[in-house]
């Protein structure tokens, strides 16, 4: 079975951002989408000091309006999707008699 590990390849540097391989050597397969190259973007500038909630913003900010678009279509409004997360429900073995 496959697993995967994600990383940033950085000019010939590899710095992974969740769990780290166990391996002495491997074989790597880069997958590459164009569209979401960091090189020039502002969260690749992010140091390990900055707080998660500014990394978002700047990679919501990087984000093409297109792309955005394109996920509200897919997933539809996270504002209706909450709000029927919310709503009360009956619970097992509560039911109005």
């Amino acid at each position: 079975m496959l697993k995967s590990y994600e990383a940033i390849y950085d000019q010939g540097h590899i710095k992974w951002l969740g769990e780290v391989p166990k391996f002495k050597r491997v074989r790597v397969v880069l997958v590459a989408d164009d569209a979401n190259e960091l090189e020039d973007a502002p969260e690749a500038k992010a140091t390990e000091e900055t707080p998660n909630g500014a990394r978002l913003v700047s990679i919501l900010r990087a984000t093409p309006v297109e792309l955005m678009a394109s996920i509200a279509e897919k997933f539809g409004n996270p504002v209706d999707w909450q709000r029927e997360q919310r709503k009360d429900r009956v619970l097992p073995g509560r039911e109005n008699s």
